[in-house]
């Protein structure tokens, strides 16, 4: 395994200087450190290598990771001595002070740090050591991921909007509601897609993580990091298009342009089972100096009770689950596990995430067709991924209320807990409330979202009920 760089160019240090409040910035202001100097060759590759270091802490945290699998009814996480993992997730809200309503926060604007100090300080870099294709190529991945890590944001705090980092120093940025945080992210995508076509086949002038090139595709490329970032702009644009209050018309006209161009041009059914796997992911490494398990091989994780009976009859995706040993707590009772939990398997510690891969992408199109109206082409995706597991075709759907739970138990059970990707697909369709879905505990509050940090609130005069614009 390849070891990562933590070169970043800014860490948690926060500054003294704030609009509201003089002793504290919030989490997310930039500080006054800076790319000085030309960037070297080695330079470029380091910070670029602490950029994709900080993507990966964030996709690793217990709250994307875990909590948001609890609040989306497939796991739970029952520990005698850390109760909140129930009582502010099932049982009630989550706190902003503590790891449940705080989590993926800092570390995503760390990483937005990094990667808006690294693209600032690349116009300078050694011409002799970063050829000016190079340049645009690093700016491209940077660019990408600088949107991920914004996307990774508001995936766990929705319409409750996320922090816009502003490029001045010290300084204190708007709380972007939903549809404009998407728009932004949208237009990041965009501008490195933009440097990515503009590198004319020009590869990174770095070697980066084992996750970008041991999964059938190799993203140290330009050509391949564009199927990368358009994957990834239609991901958010299927979320554009589903927004409850803004939606954006055209979006899932382009999320199928997008998400073909992600498949290589492929038409809807012709993308084959043995590439479902393909794609760029975040590795992981247990022990020694760069010590990164996978944090979900945990004895205490075990799938939510409903979650067995959920599967449809011969669907192979079923022996995600497995007999556990019967745990429980705070009202809520489990005998059955993801297999990835599993601390009995030492493997569990190495399995990787994936960033984005072909099966999301072909379910993502699914769902644009769906919601476009292309009932035929979705249902033709759709059963790319659907007759792979063993199980028969649908029929093309007759109106858009059959085909999105068609697509929702697709995407379910394919993308099990390798992210917040049921979360947001319940939230889109209204799915998380009472009457819909089952309480799981008494007073079950239905949680859709985390709450804003304590560490956003305080510099902003201690407000808690941060309004966003």
């Amino acid at each position: 395994m390849r070891k990562y760089s933590i070169a970043l160019v800014a860490g948690l240090a926060l500054a003294s200087a704030c609009i509201d409040n003089p002793i504290v910035n919030p989490v997310d202001s930039p500080t006054t450190d800076a790319v000085s100097g030309a960037l070297t060759g080695a330079g470029v590759q380091a910070l670029s290598l602490g950029v994709l270091a900080q993507d990966r802490l964030l996709a690793r945290e217990t709250t994307p990771l875990i909590l948001a699998n609890v609040y989306s009814r497939d796991i739970v996480r029952i520990d005698p001595n850390e109760p909140r993992y129930v009582t502010e997730t099932l049982g009630g809200t989550a706190d902003p002070a503590s790891f449940s309503g705080s989590g993926g926060w800092g570390q995503g604007y760390t990483a937005i740090r990094a990667a808006t100090a690294l693209l600032a300080g690349l116009p300078g870099a050694v011409p002799s050591q970063v050829s000016a294709g190079q340049q645009k190529a690093t700016a491209g991945l940077i660019l990408t991921f600088k949107g991920l890590d914004y996307y990774r944001l508001l995936e766990l705090r929705d319409t409750l909007g996320i922090a816009y980092q502003p490029l001045a120093a010290d300084s204190v940025g708007a709380i972007m509601c939903k549809g404009r945080a998407l728009d932004y992210i949208a237009a990041l995508l965009d501008s490195g897609n933009t440097a990515l076509v503009a590198a004319a086949g020009a590869s990174l002038p770095f070697t980066p993580p084992t996750g970008f090139s041991a999964y059938g595709r190799d993203y140290s490329t330009s050509a391949n990091l564009i199927l990368l970032n358009r994957g990834l702009k239609g991901k958010v644009d299927v979320y554009r298009g589903l927004q409850h209050t803004s939606p954006v018309a055209t979006a899932f006209a382009a999320a199928i342009t997008e998400l073909t161009a992600a498949l290589g041009g492929a038409a809807p059914g012709a993308v084959p089972a043995s590439s479902f796997k393909t794609g760029a992911y975040v590795t992981f490494v247990a022990g020694g100096t760069e010590n990164t398990p996978n944090p979900i091989d945990d004895s205490r994780i075990g799938a939510n009770a409903r979650v067995a009976a959920a599967f449809q009859a011969g669907d192979t995706r079923a022996s995600k689950i497995i007999p556990r040993s019967t745990i429980a707590g705070s009202g809520i009772t489990t005998s059955i596990n993801y297999i990835g939990a599993a601390t009995s398997n030492n493997a569990n510690l190495l399995v990787p995430i994936a960033i984005l891969r072909d099966e999301e992408v072909v379910l993502l199109r699914a769902q644009a067709y769906f919601e476009a109206g292309q009932f035929a082409n979705g249902a033709a995706d759709l059963n790319s991924v659907r007759t792979s597991y063993g199980l028969a075709a649908i029929a093309v759907p007759a109106d858009i209320a059959t085909a999105r739970t068609a697509l929702m138990y697709e995407k379910r059970f394919s993308l099990f807990m390798e992210g917040p990707q049921h979360l947001v697909d319940m939230r889109a369709y209204g799915l998380l409330k009472a009457g819909v879905t089952p309480a799981e505990v008494t007073g079950d509050p239905f949680n859709t979202a985390f709450p804003i940090p304590k560490t956003e609130a305080d510099p902003r005069g201690g407000r808690q009920n941060l309004t966003c614009s």
